[in-house]
């Protein structure tokens, strides 16, 4: 089967998948984490993969966006992070390569976001972070996961510890980063451009942005374009969502999440697009339908 950097060579933009956290709560919201799904509800995970790779997607992420040791410990978990982590890269290479094609080959990116204490703070312990990642990415790669995407991610500190620890498992694995804030810091306050020129000693498959409604990215990707010598990769999410009736609900149509993607791509030729909160399989067959598919 062609490898994920031989297929990225011949797209001009790759279509990631959506929200995978927030729509399995919607499912099911028994648990404190959504990782633990994969463990508890399998099949509810490997339908939503099934789902977003039936709307176009050419890649679905894991669900272990929180499968780290430090976090698990945090939340008072005391499930294996090695078996939730490569379950959840078992499940998403199950569907993706019952979807793959000659034409169209699938692939599974391994989800690795931040790590944050029991008190709320990052941990900030380099030894500590390096031995966490080192545990999440090898179950991960092991469970099948053809690139890594660490995303949300917030400090330098943080990034140089997972870097450091994929390229030592896998020096050849494709990775992609993805930072979250708002003009032009992290939410936890590092500027973006420091960030940038500390990853940029690292051969970086693409950076990019997530979890930012549509109004914020754009001002961030302008930032972006301008310090990073990387490939661009958009994934916002639908803004907040409101309470109705006692639920979450965001109200971007598929449409709407559509044109917003559409211009974006126009703006700034992301190599990467996808969503992050709120967006559903509806949402990225719109873009698909309207924006990708004859690309």
């Amino acid at each position: 089967m062609i490898s994920f950097s031989d297929f990225a060579n011949t797209k001009k933009t790759i279509l990631f998948d959506g929200a995978t956290g927030s729509a399995l709560l919607s499912e099911d919201n028994s648990v404190i984490l959504p990782d633990i799904l994969s463990l508890k509800r399998p099949g509810i995970v490997l339908a939503l993969h099934e789902e977003y790779l039936e709307a176009g997607c050419d890649v679905v992420e894991t669900n272990s966006f929180n499968s780290n040791p430090i976090v698990f410990e945090s939340f008072g978990i005391k499930k294996s992070v090695l078996e939730c982590a490569k379950i959840s890269a078992i499940l998403a290479k199950k569907a993706a390569n019952k979807f793959s094609t000659p034409e169209k080959p699938r692939f599974v990116a391994g989800s690795v976001g931040p790590v944050f204490n029991q008190n709320g703070s990052l941990q900030q312990n380099e030894a500590l972070l390096f031995e966490a990642y080192s545990t999440q990415i090898s179950a991960l790669l092991e469970g099948g996961a053809d690139l890594l995407i660490f995303e949300t991610m917030q400090n330098i500190i943080q990034l140089n510890s997972a870097l450091t620890a994929a390229k030592e498992i896998n020096k050849n694995i494709s990775v992609i980063v993805s930072i979250s804030g708002k003009n032009g810091k992290t939410h936890t306050g590092t500027p973006f451009e420091e960030i940038v020129r500390e990853i940029s000693k690292y051969d970086l498959f693409a950076l990019g942005l997530n979890c930012e409604d549509f109004a914020e990215i754009e001002k961030d990707a302008e930032i972006i374009k301008k310090i990073s010598q990387f490939p661009l990769s958009l994934m916002p999410n639908l803004g907040f969502p409101e309470n109705i009736d006692g639920k979450f609900v965001y109200k971007t149509t598929p449409a709407e999440f559509s044109q917003k993607m559409s211009e974006l791509i126009q703006k700034f030729d992301p190599k990467i697009v996808g969503g992050c909160c709120g967006t559903t399989p509806e949402h990225l067959k719109a873009l698909y339908d309207s924006a990708i598919s004859h690309i």
